[in-house]
C-alpha cells in the first residue's frame, strides 16, 4: 500500500502481523537543495527522460512532418523577415534576418522554459496525487524539453551559412552554450514562483506577460551591438542577464568572440546561479504544501 499524506510505503512483515513502513520520499534540508537536487536528477534520469519524451512527442502529436517542424518553423520565419526588412525595409545588413532568428530561437527557449516551470507543478496535479517521486523532476522534464527543441531548431544555421559563406570556427559551441543558458536562467527564475502559483495562477499570466514583455526588452529584434550605438544604454541593456546568450548564438555563428565585457559575463552568470540557489530553496521547502492547493 502507499501512504500519499506522508510519503510512506506500507509493507507487509513475514509473519503478516504488523506493517512495516519504509520512507520513499524523504526530502532533505532545503538549504542543501540547490547542491542535492543535482544527486536526486541523476538518481532519477530515467523517469526525467521519459517525462522530457513526453513533453516532445506531445508538443508534435498528429502533426504528419513530426519533428520536422522544429527546423521548418524558424525556416520559414527566416524568409518572411528577409522579405520584410531586407527586400521591403531595405535594410543595409544582409545578416539582419539571421540575427533576429537567432534570436528569436534563443528567446523561445528561454520563454518557453520559465512558464513551463512556473506551471510544473500547477499543470501536473493528477501524476502529483496519483504517486509521490522528488517533484524537481517536473521543472527540470520542462526545461530540459525546450533545450532539445530549441537545439533541433538550431539545424536551420547550416543552409544560412552556406548561403552566407560563414566560416566554421571553434565559436560555433557558442550555439548549444547559449541555448543551455538560456535554459539555466529560466528554471531558477520559475522554481522561485512555481509554489506559490499552486494557490494563486494570477502568476502563471504574470510571467507571460513578462516573457512577451522581455521580448521587445530583450535584444531579440535588435542587437547589442546597435544598443552600442545608443551611448550610455549599451551599457545599461547589460543588466538584462539574457543579453548574453542572445549575443553569444549570433556570434558564435559569426565566426567571432563574444564581443560583450566580463563583467556583463559574470553578471549573467551570477544572476543564474542566485536564482538557481534561490528557486532550489524556495521550491524545496514549499512544494509540499503548494500541492494540496492542486
Amino acid at each position: 500500500m502507499f501512504d500519499k499524506l506522508n510519503c510512506k510505503a506500507v509493507y507487509m512483515s513475514e509473519d503478516t502481523s504488523a506493517p512495516v513502513l519504509k520512507n520513499v520520499g524523504e526530502r532533505g534540508d532545503s538549504w542543501k537543495s540547490p547542491w542535492t537536487n543535482f544527486t536526486v536528477l541523476f538518481q532519477h534520469r530515467f523517469l526525467v527522460r521519459n517525462l522530457v519524451r513526453k513533453e516532445i512527442r506531445g508538443r508534435y502529436r498528429n502533426a504528419m512532418l513530426g519533428y520536422t517542424w522544429a527546423v521548418l518553423e524558424p525556416a520559414m520565419l527566416a524568409s518572411v523577415y528577409y522579405f520584410l526588412f531586407i527586400m521591403l525595409a531595405g535594410n543595409a545588413d544582409k545578416m539582419y534576418p539571421v540575427w533576429v532568428i537567432l534570436g528569436i530561437i534563443v528567446w523561445s527557449c528561454f520563454g518557453k522554459a520559465l512558464q513551463g516551470t512556473v506551471s510544473s507543478l500547477s499543470r501536473n496535479g493528477q501524476t502529483i496525487h496519483l504517486v509521490y517521486f522528488p517533484r524537481i523532476i517536473f521543472p527540470m522534464a520542462a526545461v530540459q524539453g525546450n533545450i532539445i527543441i530549441s537545439m533541433m531548431s538550431c539545424f536551420v544555421v547550416l543552409p544560412i551559412m552556406v548561403v552566407f559563406d560563414l566560416p566554421v570556427t571553434i565559436y560555433l559551441l557558442y550555439v548549444p552554450l547559449s541555448i543551455l543558458m538560456a535554459g539555466f536562467l529560466a528554471i531558477g527564475l520559475g522554481m522561485l514562483v512555481a509554489p506559490l502559483n499552486c494557490a494563486h495562477r494570477d502568476i502563471e499570466h504574470l510571467f507571460r506577460f513578462i516573457v512577451r514583455a522581455g521580448f521587445f526588452l530583450s535584444p531579440v529584434m535588435w542587437t547589442y551591438e546597435m544598443a552600442l550605438e545608443r551611448g550610455a544604454f549599451g551599457e545599461m541593456v547589460l543588466y538584462n542577464p539574457m543579453v548574453v546568450p542572445l549575443t553569444m548564438i549570433r556570434h558564435g555563428i559569426a565566426g567571432e568572440s563574444i564581443g560583450i565585457p566580463w563583467a556583463g559575463i559574470l553578471w549573467s552568470l551570477g544572476f543564474g546561479i542566485v536564482m538557481w540557489v534561490l528557486g532550489s530553496y524556495v521550491f524545496n521547502r514549499h512544494e509540499a504544501g503548494a500541492v494540496k492547493h492542486l
